[in-house]
């Protein structure tokens, strides 16, 4: 008997339902703190073993690769793209906790 046959195919509603979801972003605004690119790289990425980042990262942690992605997922069609979506990585992120309570600080400092 195969085991084939214990499967069954997954719905149209459910693959709707998953789609859906992964549009959605739940994530908070990005502020540049270049943790992903610091401890891994993306699609396109390269990891710099001399300074433990991707080696696209520029040091005002931005991505010198950002024109060049966006024009080729615009190319593409994609629905979802590398940039845009937040920052997905913020728990226990030191580097985004900073960042943010200096603004915080000279915030209120005004």
């Amino acid at each position: 008997m195969s085991r084939q046959n214990d499967f069954e195919p997954l719905g149209d509603e459910f693959i709707n339902n998953l789609e859906n979801l992964l549009k959605e972003t739940n994530c908070p605004p990005c502020v540049k703190c270049g943790w992903c690119c610091k401890h891994t790289v993306c699609y396109y990425g390269e990891w710099d073993y001399e300074k433990s980042q991707c080696k696209y990262l520029t040091d005002n942690n931005l991505c010198s690769k950002y024109d060049e992605i966006n024009t080729f997922e615009d190319s593409q069609r994609l629905e979802i793209k590398l940039f845009g979506s937040g920052c997905c990585l913020n728990y226990e992120n030191p580097s985004r906790m900073k960042i943010i309570n200096q603004k915080e600080d000279n915030h209120s400092k005004q």
